[in-house]
């Protein structure tokens, strides 16, 4: 009894020391620093911006439109939709844009494949990569492209906002959860470099650009680690503004964040030996990468140790946890306790998933979600 004690409450500890140390240290480094990078406003590189399609009919058109109405030079900006394999009316809506360039697979072989295919054809300094069901803000090139000025940067992204943040309890969580994670983000681009991007917009130096493993899941982050393996820094522009819906029913939220989860998960494990406290990388590769390897992976474990090793626990100690649990989820504070747990999950489940090769780099859609035209 007393091996299991040591064990709960040393799971326990470790989980407040990194979570809370790691939220300190981020949030005082928001409030005291600021990203030291060159940035020139008349700098204005030629971009490509990549939008991947498959299926996205509803979505496309409202999309096209959306990206035509950027803030930025016409003769600088090169649109291409890499389409794979789509069986509606995809296609045919492209075509009606004249500016755009439009490469087609035969069959849909994943949004790796798909992005691997589409560089080749890119000429663009800067390529840019945005989802078909999500909308930039208007300056959000002009927003971002000035800090490529700097030749230590190598990639960047913007900070999502969402569309319905209060129509659920999932929403809300999510709401919640995106408030921690713009917070962490902000810091790891002060303090170094945030390995995790958003895939509705990221933007990377062409030349130093690599292709996809063939099976990635989570591309944006993967070019995120390729850039940071060249000594380049990737950053997060929190004034870069992009739109997204999000899940409604936690159902969905959970099928979002576990495919995400694993795929952030794989990423992490091909990048493990570069990064896990190399000196090499300073701050990226002694606490970043490291904290957030904890994070998605060793955490969710320790959360099970914890609620196995809990049943072993002395009736007191069992009962006063309990109660102690049930009074925090009636406090305000319960939506973020309700996401930490349903991250937690989610981030099982990847790693579940990864382990035992349970999934498919072709991405299912969350139809919740797809509600722009």
């Amino acid at each position: 009894m007393e091996i299991i004690g040591f064990v709960f409450w040393s799971s326990l500890i470790m989980l407040v020391a990194v979570y809370f140390g790691y939220y300190f240290l981020c949030w005082y480094t928001v409030k005291t620093k600021k990203l030291k990078i060159k940035k020139n406003k008349s700098y204005k590189p030629h971009v490509s911006l990549i939008i991947p399609t498959w299926n996205e009919e509803n979505t496309i058109e409202g999309k096209l439109k959306n990206t035509f109405g950027l803030k930025y030079p016409k003769n600088k900006l090169e649109v291409i939709v890499i389409d794979s394999g789509s069986t509606d009316n995809t296609k045919k809506i492209v075509k009606k844009f004249k500016n755009v360039k439009l490469i087609t697979e035969k069959t849909r072989k994943g949004k790796a494949n798909a992005l691997n295919k589409a560089f080749k054809f890119c000429r663009g300094e800067i390529l840019a990569i945005t989802d078909a069901d999500s909308r930039l803000k208007e300056n959000i090139l002009l927003k971002t492209m000035l800090y490529f000025f700097d030749p230590n940067v190598g990639a960047l992204t913007g900070k999502l906002v969402l569309i319905n943040p209060d129509e659920s309890m999932a929403t809300k969580a999510e709401k919640n959860y995106r408030g921690f994670y713009h917070l962490i983000r902000n810091a790891e681009s002060i303090l170094d470099s945030t390995p995790i991007f958003h895939g509705p917009y990221s933007a990377f130096r062409k030349d130093i650009i690599e292709d996809l493993f063939k099976d990635s899941i989570a591309d944006d982050t993967e070019l995120a680690m390729r850039v940071r393996k060249k000594n380049f820094k990737t950053l997060l522009i929190d004034d870069a503004i992009f739109w997204e819906y999000t899940p409604t029913k936690f159902s969905e939220r959970i099928k979002l964040k576990q495919r995400r989860a694993h795929g952030i998960i794989q990423v992490m494990f091909r990048f493990f030996s570069t990064f896990f406290f190399n000196p090499h990388y300073s701050w990226f590769g002694f606490l970043i990468f490291p904290v957030e390897f904890f994070m998605h992976v060793i955490s969710p474990i320790l959360v099970v140790i914890m609620i196995v090793t809990s049943l072993f626990l002395p009736f007191y100690t069992l009962v006063s946890l309990l109660v102690m649990f049930l009074i925090l989820l009636l406090l305000p504070s319960r939506v973020f306790i309700l996401t930490f747990l349903h991250s937690q999950y989610a981030c099982l489940k990847g790693t579940f998933h990864y382990a035992f090769r349970k999934h498919s780099y072709k991405w299912e859609k969350i139809q919740g979600t797809r509600r722009y035209k």
